[in-house]
């Protein structure tokens, strides 16, 4: 168990310390929340009571939750495979599953300061004013739901290789970003899109962090797609995972 903690720390050590995943992790949500602060819709309603200044923080906090979760998972699980990093830990005395339960939490343990810098922004210069105990309460439900993400990023770094891992990465930041409505307010989206938007994960961790602005009850139907995400993805890692094992791979 002290072996576990001690690579925790060092795997969570390994991502502070890179200045390059820092700076995309952090600067892409707060760029383009800064972008986007300035349309038109500022000063409008968009979700319920909910104006386009907060739909615009909820939002770009979900986005920095993807792609924290996506390059702290994806691209590094994915280059440690190539590098035999992964199959090096094998020998060790640490179970199987540790590896995967390391870069999940290590993911994690990266969102939450996304999260409270783009609300540290928003609160600043976006004019968005809370109470104390709903920042408190938007915060927390932000993060401990985008464990999906943290999943989906495990996942992508087992299932592509090193050469494909940057694209896909992008790509899923993009795709799941736009389609979710984390750029543009669903509703404001054409009926089709509107229906592709409720299969994502990213559009059920948005509408849960707005209805905490709202006042409204937390959804049920949102709370289960996103486990059902989990779930789905931690047994599709399993899987990759024992395959690569009874290869005796990366």
């Amino acid at each position: 168990m002290n072996g576990l903690f001690a690579f925790g720390r060092f795997e969570v050590g390994r991502l502070l310390r890179s200045w390059k995943f820092l700076t995309i992790t952090v600067g892409f949500p707060v760029l383009f929340y800064m972008l986007f602060l300035g349309d038109r819709r500022a000063g409008g309603i968009v979700y319920g009571g909910v104006s386009w200044r907060e739909y615009l923080m909820v939002s770009m906090c979900s986005f920095g939750a993807l792609i924290a979760a996506l390059n702290a998972g994806g691209s590094r699980v994915a280059m440690e495979r190539a590098g035999g990093w992964a199959r090096q830990l094998r020998v060790t005395p640490m179970p199987a599953w540790s590896y995967v339960a390391v870069k999940i939490t290590a993911s994690m343990l990266v969102v939450l300061p996304v999260i409270l810098l783009v609300e540290l922004v928003a609160a600043t210069f976006g004019g968005v004013s809370l109470s104390a105990a709903t920042w408190v309460e938007l915060t927390a439900l932000l993060w401990l739901t985008a464990v999906p993400f943290a999943t989906l990023g495990v996942f992508v770094g087992f299932a592509v290789g090193t050469e494909a891992v940057f694209p896909v990465v992008t790509g899923l930041m993009f795709v799941l970003g736009y389609f979710g409505g984390l750029f543009t307010p669903v509703s404001h989206m054409p009926g089709a899109l509107q229906t592709a938007a409720r299969i994502l994960p990213n559009f059920h961790h948005l509408s849960l962090g707005l209805e905490v602005l709202d006042g409204r009850g937390l959804g049920a139907e949102h709370w289960l797609v996103l486990a059902g995400y989990t779930f789905a993805l931690g047994a599709l890692i399993v899987w990759r995972h024992r395959v690569e094992e009874a290869r005796g791979g990366a």
